[in-house]
């Protein structure tokens, strides 16, 4: 079952847009470090408390911008999560439905939240039946599967993973998993990874998305432990 559901993810999400993903990513943890540096009230004292909401406002940002573009093929929309006051991206492709999160490791989950253990829930195995062989069967006996695009930042160094994962609905191990990047250059898609800093956003893009996030810091005085 666990090879039909990589294939499935493969599908959905293959490594053809890989680089994309890893570009949109590296680069919305640019806008967010840019906007803490370059905001002084952000700059000096508790401003930098909010380092990890500017990155994942930065990457939801930036890989909402690439779909609309159609440089990555999925479609993507920021709505609000179904508990809390917070947001999220939402990535659709093919089969599945998927979600950004933060986890300390490549193959480790991310913290509890009520939002994605309800999310998670599409994924459970009682809803197929033991019966069905064939992947073209499988598919239709849910509407959607669940996926998540997992990735693990320092604060001085930058992205340090990036994988697509399908979690169980459970707390066991995962259905389906893929690395995209790792600092250490383990794993090294095609086109390569550049080394180097990712490309820098541009003034306008800066621009949009400071005013993005002005808007998301005044509607959202909540404290951000959803995330």
């Amino acid at each position: 079952m666990e090879n039909r559901f990589q294939q499935l993810l493969e599908v959905a999400f293959p490594a053809s847009a890989d680089f994309d993903v890893f570009r949109g990513v590296s680069r919305g943890i640019v806008l967010g470090d840019g906007l803490i540096e370059n905001t002084p009230w952000l700059k000096e004292g508790g401003g930098h408390d909010l380092r990890g909401f500017a990155r994942r406002h930065g990457i939801m940002f930036s890989v909402r911008d690439l779909c609309i573009k159609g440089d990555l093929p999925f479609s993507a929309e920021i709505v609000a999560m179904p508990h809390g006051p917070w947001h999220w991206l939402e990535i659709r492709s093919a089969n599945f439905v998927a979600h950004i999160c933060r986890t300390p490791g490549p193959y480790l989950f991310p913290d509890e939240a009520l939002s994605r253990q309800d999310e998670r829930l599409r994924n459970q195995l009682g809803l197929f039946d033991e019966k069905v062989r064939d992947l073209g069967e499988l598919v239709p006996k849910i509407r959607e599967f669940y996926a998540w695009l997992t990735y693990g930042a320092l604060a001085s160094e930058g992205l340090q993973h990036l994988c697509w994962a399908m979690p169980p609905a459970d707390e066991s191990d995962w259905l389906a998993h893929r690395n995209i990047y790792r600092a250490d250059r383990e794993i090294i898609p095609e086109p390569p990874l550049p080394s180097s800093a990712p490309d820098k956003p541009s003034e306008a893009i800066k621009l949009r998305f400071k005013e993005e996030i002005e808007k998301a810091l005044n509607d959202n005085k909540k404290d951000p432990s959803e995330y």
